[in-house]
Formats: C-alpha cells, structure tokens, sequence
C-alpha cells in the first residue's frame, strides 16, 4: 500500500490537490500531513487543512495528521474529527490513558522506533483499540541518521506478531522538502536510491505493512512505474538496440524461474504473433553482462524466439541476439523481476 506526504506550507493548495489527484490514480489511499507549525500560523493552518481534507474526502484517500500535544491544544479533537482528519500519528506529549480514548474514535499512529513492550502493556491495560492502532517509522531528513536496516526489521516483526501494523518512508525523487532538501528515507540505505526500488524492498524484505513517499513529489517516472506495479508489473527501462516484435508486451518470467537468467513464458509461446515472423537470424552475438536483453536465433533450434535478461555476466554466444540492456540505474530490479511468476515490461530510455 503506498501513501503520500502533503505539506499544505510548502507547495500552493492547487499543486497539493493535483499531486493527491495523480496518485490517487496511482494506486495511493492515504495521505500524511504535519500540523507541526509556528503558533502565528495557526489560524491559515487551519484552513489550509479543511481545503486538503475536502479534496481527501472527495478522492476517497485517508488523512493522517502528525501531532503533539501541544499542537492539539491549539486544534481540539472535535475540530480535527470534523475537519474529516481521519487518524493521528501520536509521537510525544500523551500518556497511554490519553492514547487508549482516542483509539476508541479514529486510527492512531504511534512511533515504532520507540514503541517498547512496556508501553504497549499500558495501552492494553487502558483497554486500547487494538484494531485503531499502527506504528509509524519516522523520515529523517539529516543524512547519515536514517535507521539500519537489520534492527528496522527486528521492530517490526515484533510489531506485526503483536498484531499492530507497520509502516515506514521512502523518498520521493521529485521536490525535496525543505531545509535540507536530502529526502525523507527511513532507512538511511535508501536516501539516494530509487524511489520504487526502496518501495520494493520494504515491502518484499523488511515487514512493512505500509509505504509512504516523504517527499513533496515524486517523478513522472516514478508515478509510472507505482501505476504498473498497481497492475502487478514491474517495468524497466531499456537501451534497444535491434528491432524486436515484442518490445511493447508485457512480459511473465516463467514459474521455474531460472538461476541465470530472466526467461520470458510469454515470447515462447505467444504463437499468434510468431507465426507471422520470420526466422532469427544470428547478429549482435556479443557478451552479456548483467542487464542484457537478449533473443536466442535459429541455431538454438527450438529455442528460437525466446526472451531472456541476462543476471549474472554471461559470454558471447552464437545462438542468443543482443537487442538491448537494462540501464544501471534499474539494474536492482532484477532482483524482484527474477521471481518466478512475475510480469515485466519495458520502457525505451530516454
């Protein structure tokens, strides 16, 4: 489940409500906003996030407001439940006794990073909402302060058998936030790496029930590759460098999935199509490293037609056409794409 970030100060209300729209449509059903600012902004803030939650409501998306307790003295609760705030990520100036009652009324976040088996006791003896509960990770804006990735982990199984939902950052490769502008990861690994990329492996690796962008944006590439995954594929972008037949269809590595190698079900047996293609003949037989689109020509009998990406170097070989490469940057994708089963396509590099 991917969610985004809003900060109603630092882009205009119509940038934030078109940035909720896109991804709304790639998939996003939650938003996350920061009622963190200075007090002689209190009534503008105010404003600005009826206006957001107008929109949230409208596109179905939940809003989740980061508070203190001193900030929900300046809010009440009844204005932020009327204001359609549909949960409260809770990080200092509560007590469990204060956690537990409004877990009872809306969905609550608290801090997963110092979430303790003690507290945990306390809000269960209050008679907490389990089901209202989840742990958020924070982002860290300063480099080198984002968490390590094993302990992350360790959390939140922990969390997960105790029944409660995780959810952490990735950055987002479009408008970092200020005063830094160095992303908002949680795991430091993740600052300048992809924004799907991190995606994908909190929620392949790392026990993430949740994934939110910290940052103000994301690119359009990035929208993209979100909208394909929504559809179950993973794209990636490719040099090609010979015509193939099937550039533009999607792709399904073969449930026996292959330890060298990607190799496409769908080339070899989309018949329809090969019927009315001629025969391969053998050109740009060169070597293949890691990244290499390649499709096998006649002298490989059979086997002619078939599509494979290439995982590991492999050598030239007199049977198996060169017709492209995965950029560098997508590279670590192949990790995701080698399982078997998995759909995949391909997107000319611009």
């Amino acid at each position: 489940m991917l969610g985004i970030s809003i900060f109603v100060a630092d882009r205009p209300l119509e940038d934030n409500v078109r940035y909720m729209e896109v991804m709304k449509a790639a998939g996003c059903t939650e938003i996350f906003t920061s009622l963190h600012m200075p007090e002689d902004d209190i009534g503008q803030l105010k404003e600005k996030l009826l206006e957001i939650a107008n929109a949230a409501h409208r596109l179905g998306m939940d809003l989740i407001a980061d508070i203190s307790g001193k900030v929900l003295e300046k809010f009440t609760f009844p204005f932020l439940l009327d204001a359609g705030v549909t949960g409260l990520r809770m990080d200092f100036g509560f007590d469990a006794s204060e956690i537990a009652a409004y877990s009872q009324q809306m969905k609550i976040a608290l801090n997963a990073s110092t979430l303790t088996p003690e507290f945990l006791a306390a809000l269960q003896e209050h008679h907490i909402c389990l089901e209202n509960i989840e742990a958020w990770h924070n982002y860290y804006p300063r480099p080198e302060t984002g968490l390590d990735k094993e302990a992350f982990i360790a959390k939140n199984r922990w969390l997960q058998a105790e029944g409660i939902t995780t959810m952490a950052f990735i950055p987002g490769d479009g408008l970092k936030r200020k005063p830094l502008f160095q992303s908002l990861p949680t795991l430091e690994k993740h600052r300048n790496q992809s924004s799907f990329l991190a995606y994908l492996e909190l929620e392949k690796d790392c026990a993430v029930d949740k994934i939110f962008v910290g940052d103000l944006t994301l690119s359009e590439w990035s929208r993209h590759q979100f909208q394909r995954y929504e559809e179950g594929i993973i794209s990636l972008r490719v040099t090609k460098e010979l015509p193939y037949a099937l550039w533009d269809t999607v792709h399904r590595n073969r449930l026996d999935a292959a330890r060298d190698v990607v190799r496409s079900e769908t080339a070899r047996t989309d018949q329809e199509r090969f019927v009315m293609t001629n025969s391969i003949a053998p050109m740009h037989t060169n070597k293949r490293p890691k990244g290499t689109v390649t499709v096998d020509n006649y002298l490989y009998g059979r086997y002619e037609h078939e599509l494979q990406i290439t995982l590991t170097d492999l050598p030239a070989h007199e049977a198996v056409n060169v017709i492209g490469h995965v950029i560098e940057e997508d590279l670590p994708l192949l990790d995701y794409v080698r399982q078997g089963g998995r759909r995949f396509s391909f997107t000319a590099a611009t």
